[in-house]
Parts: C-alpha cells; sequence; structure tokens
C-alpha cells in the first residue's frame, strides 16, 4: 500500500510539473512579466515627473496636472491604431512597439529644458501604454481556454499593479540615495528589459483580412460601462488624501493604499467568478459593491472606516474589468478581438478624462463629499447600464472536460 501511495504521489507530482510547464502557461509568465516592466517604467514617471517639472524647470502644480492630461489624450487616442493593428499585423508586434515608445519616452527625459519636452515624453509613454496594454490584454485572451478567459484577464491585470506600486518605489529609492538623474533611468531600462525578455516568445496569429472593417459595436456598451467604474476609482486615488486631510487630518494615502491592496488580491481570489457565473451577474455584483463601498468613503469620518469602503471599492474594480472585458470579446469575432478590447479600454482613459474637471468641481462647489455622490451616482448609472445589458450578456462556456 506505501508502494501504491508513492507511486500515487509520485504521478501526481509529474503531473503537476507538466502542468506547471505547458507552454501556455509560461507564454503567459513570461506576458505578465513584461508587462510589470512596462508599468514598472509608467508608475516611476508620478514619483520622478513633480520634482522634475517643480524643482528643475520652475513650473508649478497646474504643469504637474497637465503632463496626466497629456498622457491620458494620448493614451485614448492611440488606442484606435494600436486596436488595429493588433488584429491586423498581431499582438506581439504591437505590444513591442508599446515598449519601444514608453523606451523613447523616458529617453526624452533627459533632454527636458522644458515642460513642453516633459509633455512630448508623457505623450510618449501614453501611446506606448495604449499598445502594451491593449495588446497584451488581447494576447492574454489568446493563450487562455474560453472558459478561463475572465481568469486570465484578472491575472493578466496584475502586470498593471504591481509594475505601478513597484516603480515609485523604486524611483523614489534612486532619488533619495542616488539622483534624480538615476531615477530616469528607470524610465528607459525597465521597457527595453520588458522587450529583451519577449525574444522568442511567439504570439498569437495575425489576421491581414480585418484591415478596412469598423470598431465593433458589442465593446461601446461595456467600454461605457468601464467609464463609469474609472470615474468611482478617480474619486478613490484622486481625492482621498485631500478628502480626509480635512475630515481626520490625515490617512488618505491608507484609504488608496487599502483600494489597491483589495484590488490585487481580488484579481487573484475572485478573477474566476466572470468565467464561473458570466459577465452579467459578475458585472451587476461589480456595480452593487462599487456604489456600496462608494458611499462608505463618502460619509465616513475616519480613515479606518473609509478604508472598509475603499476594500468594497476595490474587489468590485476586480471583477469590474474582467466581467465587462468579457461582455467585450465574447460576441466578438477572434479576427477583431484587438479592436474591441481598444474600445473596452478607452473607455478606462475617458473615465480619468471625464472624472478630473467633474469631480474637481464638484469638490470647488460643494465640499469633498460632493465628489463621493458624483461617483456614487456613476456607480448607479454604471449599474443600469449592465441591467439594461441582460438581452445580450453571455453565459460561461463549460469545459467539455
Amino acid at each position: 500500500m506505501l508502494v501504491k501511495a508513492q507511486g500515487t504521489n509520485t504521478y501526481g507530482l509529474r503531473m503537476a510539473i507538466l502542468t506547471l510547464r505547458s507552454p501556455s502557461r509560461i507564454a503567459f509568465a513570461r506576458l505578465v512579466l513584461a508587462g510589470v516592466g512596462g508599468f514598472l517604467a509608467l508608475g516611476a514617471s508620478y514619483v520622478i515627473v513633480p520634482p522634475l517639472i517643480i524643482g528643475e524647470l520652475g513650473g508649478t502644480d497646474v504643469v504637474v496636472g497637465w503632463t496626466i492630461t497629456v498622457f491620458a489624450v494620448a493614451a485614448l487616442l492611440a488606442r484606435v491604431s494600436a486596436g488595429l493593428g493588433i488584429d491586423r499585423r498581431g499582438a506581439r508586434l504591437v505590444y513591442a512597439v508599446g515598449f519601444g515608445f514608453l523606451a523613447l519616452g523616458g529617453l526624452l527625459f533627459f533632454f527636458a529644458e522644458h515642460h513642453w519636452v516633459v509633455f512630448a515624453a508623457r505623450m510618449l509613454q501614453g501611446v506606448g501604454q495604449a499598445c502594451m496594454f491593449t495588446a497584451g490584454l488581447t494576447w492574454a485572451v489568446s493563450l487562455a481556454p474560453t472558459h478561463r478567459r475572465g481568469q486570465a484577464i484578472s491575472l493578466f491585470g496584475l502586470s498593471v499593479w504591481a509594475g505601478l506600486s513597484l516603480g515609485p518605489i523604486c524611483a523614489q529609492l534612486l532619488i533619495d540615495h542616488a539622483s534624480l538623474a538615476a531615477a530616469e533611468w528607470l524610465l528607459v531600462i525597465a521597457p527595453l528589459l520588458a522587450l529583451v525578455s519577449m525574444i522568442g516568445l511567439e504570439g498569437p496569429a495575425a489576421h491581414p483580412e480585418s484591415a478596412g472593417l469598423s470598431f465593433p459595436r458589442e465593446a461601446f456598451r461595456p467600454g461605457l460601462g468601464l467609464m463609469f467604474g474609472g470615474v468611482v476609482m478617480a474619486a478613490i486615488v484622486g481625492f482621498a488624501v485631500l478628502a480626509f486631510d480635512v475630515r481626520d487630518g490625515g490617512g488618505g494615502a491608507y484609504v488608496i493604499g487599502a483600494f489597491g491592496a483589495a484590488t490585487f488580491i481580488g484579481r487573484i481570489v475572485l478573477g474566476h467568478l466572470p468565467d464561473r457565473f458570466g459577465s452579467y451577474r459578475t458585472g451587476v455584483l461589480a456595480f452593487v459593491l462599487a456604489l456600496i463601498g462608494i458611499s462608505i468613503v463618502g460619509v465616513a469620518p475616519t480613515w479606518w472606516l473609509a478604508c472598509v469602503g475603499a476594500v468594497t471599492c476595490g474587489a468590485a474594480w476586480s471583477l469590474l474589468f474582467p466581467a465587462l472585458a468579457l461582455m467585450a470579446i465574447d460576441r466578438t469575432p477572434a479576427h477583431r478581438r484587438g479592436a474591441a478590447l481598444a474600445v473596452y479600454t478607452a473607455g478606462f482613459d475617458l473615465g480619468f478624462a471625464v472624472a478630473g474637471p467633474l469631480l474637481g468641481n464638484a469638490a470647488n462647489i460643494a465640499g469633498y463629499g460632493a465628489v463621493y455622490a458624483v461617483a456614487a451616482l456613476f456607480a448607479l448609472g454604471g449599474l443600469g447600464l449592465i441591467l439594461l445589458s441582460r438581452s445580450t450578456a453571455t453565459t460561461p462556456t463549460v469545459d467539455p472536460a
């Protein structure tokens, strides 16, 4: 019996190793690792730009704000070309082009003698982000079986959060212990290393016959839903520090941290739910959680109570993005998937573009409580949008095995 048990354990271990080493999983891991490098450079930029603009170029907070705006606008406009390029030329090429634009943008920081040069650098980074994220998402979907696409989308999203979390820390350490110029090298080296890590990695097939096709209409409604969700997210990451400086004498950074941690963990723990329960049910749950969470943040008198709402919003975001992405691609032919995901992810850029002036004016007119009231209305609007999508929602595909 002991011999038989040992034989069974050995066989199970062997099968686990074979599964771990499957080509698709190795390719997926390399894809995510490359994404971390790209988003690490983007995260580092948020620490590098303010001292560069204000400390070395004599700019103001307004100029720093405009660097965010030009980045978002460039990313939004570039997604059109990125989506079509993915379908016609292949996700691998567009993914690599994205890293190239990121490296070029980072290199331009070394020649920044005026804030207009920084604007140009941020625009190049915006184009790079649009290409990298849209192509990486499309590639991740192509590597996953149909019944695990939602989980693949969630896991690829970890590269975003890992990179955006590590980038600012690495940049700040270099600024504190070396120099600003040393930190700027991160903006060049990280995407180039990501590009090198792609050598030998075979991407999904291109579809040259997709040239001339219009953007899939199936992706517009999920993209609009992502825009609604983006406004909710912007209310937390953009105004929590200011709001709780007024309410509780600080602690807003912990609220943002709670949101980010919940999103990261939620992508791992909850990533399978869109596949199991379908995009419609998961989308409804996500917006309900977002509405509850942002309402708690809006009325919380202390930062620790607001963290409860932020964790709820983080769980909502971890569900919302893959659920709406599935809604965008499940009824879209494979040869148009890049265009569909380009339209869909553009909703995130649009959400932040809308949120900036809208939430800022709400704060100026009626205080920071109004910021979260407006965000709650967007969560409610997103919920209504998903409910209206029920007739076109898809059910999860069952694994025949």
